[in-house]
């Protein structure tokens, strides 16, 4: 994979198996999923199917967290919530700035209600992004939560 930083690249290969496709290849992954600009990042399984995406540069800090929440954003979906709710905490603690956070505790709370069956894991999960990410689109999403 070609990025300018260390960290990220080194990331990336325990993780993942990086792929770069040149859109204009004629290639069929591009159509296959639905990509029309670069650069474009897909957390895939073994299987092709997808889980996450994001696009365009970002810096380290942000790349590293959207890919920390990508790999939880799958465990999520793929249900394993015990694997979920670690890799979003994760996430969320490593890079409680960046931009991924907010969601990242979201479905941190969602993940370990999941795994628990505890309505107070969710809520207090919830009540962290009312506080700390008081301006963001996740904090309007559980604005009924009482503090």
């Amino acid at each position: 994979m070609t990025y300018p930083d260390a960290a990220v690249i080194d990331f990336i290969n325990k993780n993942f198996i990086p792929l770069q496709i040149n859109v204009q290849s004629g290639s069929d992954l591009p159509g296959k999923y639905r990509v029309f600009w670069t650069p474009t990042l897909l957390v895939l399984d073994s299987l092709g199917t997808e889980y996450y995406r994001f696009n365009g540069f970002l810096p380290p800090d942000e790349f590293l967290a959207q890919l920390h929440f990508g790999l939880g954003f799958m465990a999520l979906e793929r249900q394993d919530y015990k694997a979920a709710s670690v890799l979003l905490k994760l996430t969320v603690d490593r890079y409680p700035r960046s931009d991924i956070a907010p969601e990242a505790q979201y479905w941190y709370g969602v993940s370990e209600y999941k795994s628990t069956h505890k309505v107070d894991a969710l809520l207090q999960a919830w009540r962290k992004i009312k506080k700390d990410y008081a301006h963001s689109i996740w904090a309007k999403k559980v604005s009924f939560v009482k503090d």
